[in-house]
């Protein structure tokens, strides 16, 4: 029988969650850290940039997607040795934002229906919710609306293209997320938290604690209006109320290698307090 995991501080989480780094900083870091992985760049393109960063069965797997298309113009990806290293990008006839989001829809659902990485994107953790992947993942959140992609399909802007949640980690992709802490502060009996427990039901950690309101970040939907979304989704607190007292305190982003799967999750999450009012119930019973 395992002993209990000894008490951890803020900083030793961090380093667990936070657990990568490109190229590996330290002899520290075990050889796991230190696999050679393949940058996914957007287009052909020298100066393209890097939108993430993909495993040898990755990059097995979608070699062979190559050669599913009956005709060379029908090849989806390019492979190259650049400076003696293999890069991959999308084929230069995928151009456009929904040409990307197309493909990548249509290859993960196959992915899903074949039992490709089931732990990842089988039908339990399948999420069908779409997120957003930028040309420069810390700029300009700028992902178009449902109108805007029906009347624009360019690179005017920095999103690139959508594809589904869960497959994000397969590819090593930047995603975003909203966290919220609610807090009672009292004279009497100092600093409180709201601490909820996840339901059994969720496709992650299921029964686990969790923040008090926390989501991911859908393609279409901002920081703030994503977290109204998940106040009243998840705590059944009214959008007057967010509006009124929350407050950015800041944002962090880290880059955690799953050593037993074949995922790497790269994500930046904004971090948002709220101090309650004594007058306001805002807690789903569970």
């Amino acid at each position: 029988m395992p002993l209990p995991t000894p008490p951890q501080g803020f900083l030793s989480l961090v380093q667990v969650c936070d657990n990568f780094r490109v190229p590996p900083l330290s002899a520290q870091q075990t050889s796991y850290l230190t696999e050679d992985l393949v940058p996914w760049h957007l287009t052909i393109e020298p100066s393209s940039s890097v939108i993430g960063l993909l495993r040898a069965s990755i990059v097995k797997q979608l070699i062979t997607e190559n050669s599913k298309a009956t005709r060379d113009e029908e090849v989806p990806w390019n492979l190259r040795q650049e400076n003696g290293r293999t890069t991959l990008s999308f084929a230069s006839w995928i151009d456009t934002p929904q040409k990307r989001t197309h493909i990548m829809k249509e290859m993960c659902e196959r992915w899903r229906d074949g039992g490709l990485w089931p732990d990842i994107i089988g039908p339990k953790k399948w999420r069908g919710e779409m997120y957003p992947v930028y040309q420069n993942p810390f700029g300009k959140n700028d992902a178009p609306s449902e109108a805007e992609l029906a009347a624009e399909d360019s690179d005017t802007r920095n999103y690139a293209f959508m594809m589904e949640r869960s497959a994000c980690a397969l590819f090593g992709v930047v995603t975003y997320g909203i966290h919220m802490t609610i807090y009672e502060d009292d004279a009497e009996s100092g600093c409180k938290i709201w601490v909820p427990v996840r339901a059994q039901t969720k496709q992650t950690w299921p029964g686990y604690l969790d923040n008090t309101v926390a989501g991911g970040i859908p393609s279409g939907l901002g920081v703030f209006e994503s977290l109204i979304k998940e106040a009243m989704e998840e705590a059944s607190i009214p959008e007057e109320a967010i509006r009124e007292h929350a407050k950015a305190v800041g944002s962090v982003s880290y880059f955690f290698w799953c050593v037993n799967s074949h995922y790497i999750l790269a994500r930046s999450v904004a971090h948002k307090s709220y101090e309650t009012v004594r007058r306001m119930v805002g807690c789903n019973q569970k």
